[in-house]
């Protein structure tokens, strides 16, 4: 039956959340691309004028291309490829590589395309292969539940998260409530509707709700503009400008960010309490929480780590670009993108902290009721995780 009710707890948010999706109306200010598979059939290089190469190394070539999906696959078209210029840009394509075409379509007819990038989706889908086969190998049938809570979340994010950002919804209000859906959805379907899951639910929602918020306060006092990567800046100026909470959304990616660590350190410390108490049930209710924070203090040194070190690795060009023009400290601390990366490692590492003893003291209320001295039906509970 507590299996039965953590699948309807799950069902109903799976279909709240479709339906509130299907609410969602987002404004589409630009025409999308026409994008299409395509084999590079052969390649001829083409001598260049001087005058019309920008870069030094940069080459000119004639690429014949075979479409090989969407509405014109089987056409066949000649179009110039550049190589060997700007790094960031510029890639080299050989014949038989598959690429990814931009096609220019006019009144439904195709009058040409370029080679916007090489072809890797293949080699990606091979990876989420090994990764899911990897997750049922070794867990079994609770691997089988990961799938389906891995699939609840990208979902959530992707088909309720982001279109009610885009849509002028206020992104903290909308954040916290899937990332509440996305705790409750994972722990019920991974552990079942239990005294454990409610703990970690519990937990985590602490956890990342008081950590966001203080993020959001610190961002307030510092005055961070929400710009300090290229990426959200392109964004602001091109969709957002006047229409969205630009600092709402660095508070959702700060939130998303330190959910699946915050989730995992909850369920952590519940699942030792559940286990510590089915051993030794004589354990008072001081003594459980005393074992939850025990165990939390020694996750909470790595599970820090995990966090900081994340952010710095997504950081590593920017801190190498600053030591390498030797810029003071007092002034790439002060920068509005250190800053940001700062709060976003420090919030989601206090959340972190905050759903240790929360969690604790959950757990251990759920087993050890302080407030009830008969525990006679706590010892008549022979079943782990049977709700009171």
């Amino acid at each position: 039956m507590r299996r039965l009710a953590a699948y309807i707890i799950c069902a109903v948010l799976v279909c709240a959340g479709y339906i509130y999706s299907n609410t969602l109306q987002i404004e589409q200010e630009y025409e999308s691309e026409v994008i299409a598979k395509g084999i590079v059939l052969d390649m001829q290089e083409i001598e260049s004028e001087e005058e019309s190469i920008v870069f030094e190394d940069e080459k000119q070539w004639l690429a014949h291309l075979k479409i090989t999906t969407g509405p014109y696959k089987g056409r066949t078209l000649d179009t110039v490829h550049y190589s060997g210029g700007n790094p960031a840009y510029s890639f080299e394509v050989y014949p038989d590589d598959e690429v990814i075409l931009s096609l220019e379509v006019e009144d439904f007819v195709l009058k040409g395309a370029y080679i916007s990038d090489i072809s890797r989706d293949k080699y990606l889908k091979w990876m989420l292969a090994i990764f899911m086969a990897s997750i049922l190998l070794i867990g079994a049938r609770q691997g089988v539940k990961t799938i389906f809570s891995l699939l609840i979340t990208v979902g959530s994010v992707v088909k309720i998260l982001l279109p009610a950002i885009l849509a002028g919804k206020n992104p903290i209000a909308i954040t916290i409530l899937v990332c509440i859906g996305i705790t409750v959805a994972t722990h019920m379907l991974i552990t079942g509707f239990t005294k454990k899951s409610l703990a970690a639910i519990s937990g985590t929602t602490m956890g990342i709700v008081i950590g966001g918020l203080l993020a959001k306060y610190v961002i307030t006092l510092g005055r961070i503009s929400g710009l300090g990567s290229e990426e959200s800046r392109l964004f602001f100026f091109s969709f957002a400008e006047g229409k969205m909470d630009i600092t709402g959304i660095l508070f959702a990616g700060i939130v998303i960010g330190s959910l699946g660590a915050v989730m995992d350190v909850a369920m952590s410390i519940a699942s030792s309490i559940t286990e510590i108490h089915l051993v030794n049930r004589e354990l008072s209710f001081s003594q459980l929480v005393k074992s939850g924070l025990n165990v939390g203090r020694d996750i909470i040194g790595t599970m820090a780590n995990t966090l900081i070190l994340a952010y710095t690795g997504s950081a590593l060009p920017l801190m190498l670009l600053i030591f390498a023009n030797n810029i003071p400290f007092l002034k790439y601390i002060n920068l509005d993108m250190i800053a940001t990366e700062i709060i976003r490692a420090l919030s989601g590492s206090i959340g972190l902290f905050l759903a240790v003893p929360f969690t604790a003291l959950v757990s251990a209320v759920l087993y050890k009721p302080f407030f009830i001295k008969n525990t006679k039906t706590e010892q008549a509970d022979q079943s782990e995780g049977r709700l009171l």
